[in-house]
């Protein structure tokens, strides 16, 4: 480029001689250049027009390293701020991880803790149980202890009632004994009387008749001893009797107050096994608590570790974002350059084609614009669509000789279409895209053409929105002979 605007200068003061060093494979182009220029009269016109294209299409592609430096500015301020922000975020996930960890720590010792305390719960729940079984067995055993000993009652009582007929027969025989006794000494004592009548013949008699008085006497004595004995055995059989009611009574009390008790031991034994179907659940549910309390540990752990690895890299990132900062600041001190030497190069051929084109004779641009406002006018360009854009101003194009390129351009600068295809990337930094966006019509001086690479005009219009605004740019380059 330094070599163009050299050479461009010196055509400027008439002085032009291109000077080639010895020829190599990389200079082959500029020796077939300057041959031509030395051998051609066209060649300076041709190189001018190349070089007007060239100084362009670098404008245009510095504008774009420019837009792209702003937008990589831009990305790289909310990148900063969004990673500032997620390493912000980040540390107070990890410090609440942490303290979700700790937690969680001490939900896995209250874990074990009740683990252990169900084991020992199930351990004596289990003992219990077998407690209750043990104590049903003891009060089935002592029910029917209290069956055989109503049923021994029963026997017993039969027993005692024959005893009392026994006593009452024995009453019976001692009060006819006692009647006997009574009659003999009724007989004796008249024995008696009739020896005294009989006198000294009747005194052996009497001597009898005592005896058996006396005997009579000792056998009611004996009667009445054995009566009052009799007695008081049928009353101590009475009273053994009212005992074993009694007693008998107390042993169906018992039976019953066994039965209740036998159904209270069911119910509580019934209430053991559901207590200990739900201590052997929980114990279930307390080890799998467990468990998944120490496998969570585990992935929070791994989660933890995570984020201390993206806090890192965050951090990483934050470093290398600040190395492309310094890296966009060198390309801007590049793009600036290279905008000045673009800026020289291109006065340097402005300067040399303003000989180049002399006596050029401006076109009749009116018919242009009229064309163009016609061409705006078309309602099927308001979409904004490739095809329609190709078939309009294609169209438009192979009608009217003398157009040597058509295009259109949206808000942002770049190309809906082109024939022939644009030279430039994007048109926002051309005079005539800014003209037309902002409203007016726009005619050029003659130039350099990007796509034809020939002289030539550019008329430009905006398309525009019901209420007035513009949308897009429709252009033409129109042709200098």
């Amino acid at each position: 480029m330094a070599q163009w605007q050299r050479w461009l200068k010196n055509s400027d003061k008439g002085t032009n001689n291109i000077q080639l060093s010895r020829p190599d494979k990389s200079n082959d182009v500029s020796q077939k250049i300057s041959a031509s220029v030395e051998t051609k009269p066209d060649a300076l016109r041709h190189m001018i027009e190349e070089a007007v294209v060239i100084s362009d299409r670098l404008q245009a592609a510095v504008s774009e390293v420019d837009s792209s430096m702003n937008q990589l500015d831009a990305i790289a301020d909310k990148t900063a701020d969004h990673e500032e922000k997620l390493r912000h975020n980040s540390k107070t996930a990890m410090l609440r991880l942490e303290e979700a960890f700790s937690s969680l720590q001490e939900v896995s010792a209250a874990s074990q803790e009740i683990r252990g305390v169900t084991e020992v719960l199930s351990s004596q729940s289990l003992k219990t149980r077998d407690v209750v079984v043990d104590v049903c067995r003891s009060l089935n055993h002592t029910d029917d202890v209290m069956n055989d000993l109503a049923k021994n009652h029963g026997t017993m009582e039969e027993r005692i009632n024959g005893l009392i007929a026994q006593a009452s027969k024995i009453g019976e025989i001692n009060e006819l004994i006692q009647e006997i006794v009574t009659q003999t000494s009724l007989l004796a004592l008249n024995a008696a009387i009739e020896a005294a009548h009989a006198g000294e013949h009747g005194r052996g008699f009497s001597i009898v008749a005592q005896e058996i008085r006396k005997l009579a006497e000792q056998s009611g004595q004996a009667v009445k001893r054995s009566t009052s004995i009799v007695q008081n055995i049928e009353s101590g059989i009475r009273q053994v009797v009212s005992s074993v009611d009694n007693e008998k009574n107390s042993v169906a009390l018992g039976i019953v107050e066994m039965n209740k008790t036998r159904e209270k031991m069911d119910v509580i034994f019934n209430s053991f096994l559901t207590v200990d179907e739900h201590i052997n659940k929980t114990l279930e549910f307390a080890v799998e608590q467990a468990d998944r309390t120490s496998a969570t540990n585990a992935m929070l752990e791994d989660v933890v570790e995570s984020v201390g690895l993206t806090i890192s890299s965050v951090d990483d990132t934050l470093a290398q974002n600040r190395r492309q900062r310094t890296e966009i600041t060198n390309l801007g001190r590049v793009s600036e350059e290279l905008r000045e030497s673009a800026d020289e190069l291109i006065e340097a051929v402005q300067n040399a084609g303003g000989r180049a084109w002399e006596g050029v004779a401006a076109s009749d641009t009116a018919r242009w614009t009229d064309l163009l406002r016609t061409l705006i006018s078309d309602p099927s360009l308001a979409g904004m669509g490739e095809e329609d854009h190709r078939e309009v101003l294609g169209g438009c194009m192979q009608r009217n000789a003398g157009i040597d390129a058509i295009w259109s351009n949206r808000s942002d600068g770049s190309f809906v279409f082109s024939q022939p295809e644009a030279g430039l990337l994007n048109a926002r930094g051309r005079e005539w895209w800014k003209k037309a966006m902002n409203g007016e019509t726009f005619v050029s001086e003659i130039y350099i053409s990007a796509i034809t690479k020939k002289p030539c005009l550019t008329v430009s219009m905006p398309l525009r929105r019901p209420d007035g605004t513009a949308f897009g740019v429709i252009g033409i380059d129109i042709v200098v002979s």
